[in-house]
């Protein structure tokens, strides 16, 4: 864990694993949207992108 990460939201968190633990609880599209631009890690990706379907938006 870095220091940062005691004042980021934990879908900015430096462990892909908890970023995937936040998105599942996540109702913004726009943010998800954001991880899905911004985000190094593809399971990230991938699961903002499921999160997004799984809300009954489109994935662009």
């Amino acid at each position: 864990m870095k220091f940062r990460d005691f004042f980021l939201p934990k879908i900015a968190h430096s462990k892909p694993e908890v970023r995937i633990a936040a998105i599942r609880d996540e109702e913004n599209i726009e943010l998800l949207k954001n991880v899905i631009k911004n985000d190094s890690d593809q399971r990230v990706i991938d699961a903002a992108k499921s999160r997004i379907e799984a809300l009954g938006e489109p994935v662009s």
